[in-house]
């Protein structure tokens, strides 16, 4: 049986049950009500935590004979309540597709098994069967449309080679676009650049000008610092929770290995994916985080920055380092930065870095 110091680790571990709500504002903003939006996904961020995180501390304190019955009632909430709460708050509130239920109800079962005594784990296991059959018909149904996927993707490579956006673009328009699949083809992409990390970028098929955005800011050296600082962190981190909770201390060690990967694949990304310009089109970007399509006729106006420039909400930030940032860009019309997960915004200017501003400056003037 799991100790009560694990299942609170479990318990904060789990928090893609509750990461999932920011993702929900970010990509449903422009179509709800942002009272509605905030007010939904606050409520269901309450009950999460009360159901979780206060049913942990509930069957920590009670006394022995009330355990069953209270890990009982825990069962229902997490089986019952929650999936329920979810369905009537944000898929119905919030007029969405009802799709992201079945992972709902996975990661509840997940928080049910590390969280409940152990004869509680056969229900679970048994509900765990009916989502597992759901998951497996969708995992069929992602294989039988991977030949249009693939066949979407490389129509989007022939227009121009961004693999990142391009594998995006595909899944969505053959799977749907909706929150998971953008998340989905978002992890894949990361884990591209971060386990094939050496592999080359392919270059577009028209010839572009290609400028660094790494160099000025020291970005190498700073991530060669946070690398040792993670690593340090990790076995430490790991020696001292493996007194306390062995799953605990597996659980943030394969969290923390995963943000290493995630870590690689940034640099990656930044060192391969080059701002690129091609005539009277400009590609600006910052590795997986962003990414701005324009045309030089829109372009209002450039300038070299030496020293911290205040922006306000219209302008966005997106240097490698945000705080050493050395050009800004004005816009005539606003423009929509698109990001790895699927989230969009308009900005009026653009605050980032450019190894050579000048000599990006002076190929846009000709």
């Amino acid at each position: 049986m799991l100790t009560f110091q694990s299942k609170i680790v479990a318990a904060i571990c789990l928090q893609p049950v509750f990461y999932i709500f920011p993702y929900l504002y970010k990509n449903l903003h422009m179509t709800t009500a942002p009272v509605n939006l905030t007010r939904s996904i606050a409520l269901i961020t309450a009950i999460a935590v009360t159901i979780f995180i206060g049913g942990a501390f509930m069957l920590h304190f009670v006394p022995a004979p009330a355990k069953d019955k209270i890990a009982d009632g825990l069962l229902a909430d997490f089986l019952v309540t929650f999936p329920a709460a979810y369905y009537f708050i944000i898929v119905r509130g919030l007029k969405t597709k009802p799709r992201s239920m079945v992972f709902i109800i996975s990661l509840c079962c997940v928080a049910g098994y590390l969280l409940l005594p152990q004869h509680q784990r056969g229900y679970i296991l048994q509900v765990r069967k009916l989502t597992s059959v759901v998951e497996l018909l969708f995992i069929i149904y992602c294989v039988t449309r991977f030949s249009k996927i693939r066949a979407a993707y490389k129509s989007e490579q022939l227009l121009f080679a961004d693999p990142v956006y391009n594998l995006r673009t595909a899944m969505t328009a053959v799977l749907g676009d909706t929150l998971p699949i953008k998340v989905l083809a978002a992890e894949v992409a990361m884990l591209r650049y971060g386990l094939l990390w050496w592999k080359k970028e392919k270059q577009p098929a028209i010839k572009n000008i290609p400028f660094s955005t790494h160099k000025e800011c020291g970005y190498i050296a700073i991530w060669c610092i946070i690398l040792v600082a993670v690593t340090v962190e990790i076995v430490a981190v790991h020696l001292a929770l493996q007194k306390w909770s062995h799953i605990a201390a597996n659980i943030v060690t394969m969290l923390t290995l995963y943000s290493i990967i995630f870590l690689i694949a940034d640099l990656s990304a930044i060192l391969k994916r080059r701002v690129l310009v091609n005539g009277d089109q400009v590609i600006l970007r910052t590795g997986l985080r962003w990414r701005v399509t324009i045309n030089t006729g829109n372009i209002n106006s450039m300038k070299k920055i030496t020293t911290d420039n205040p922006s306000d909400k219209t302008c966005y930030k997106g240097g490698a380092i945000k705080s050493n940032c050395n050009l800004l860009i004005t816009f005539k019309q606003p423009v929509t930065v698109e990001k790895l997960y699927g989230t969009s915004k308009e900005f009026s200017s653009i605050l980032m870095g450019v190894d050579d501003v000048d000599g990006f400056i002076r190929v846009l003037h000709d």
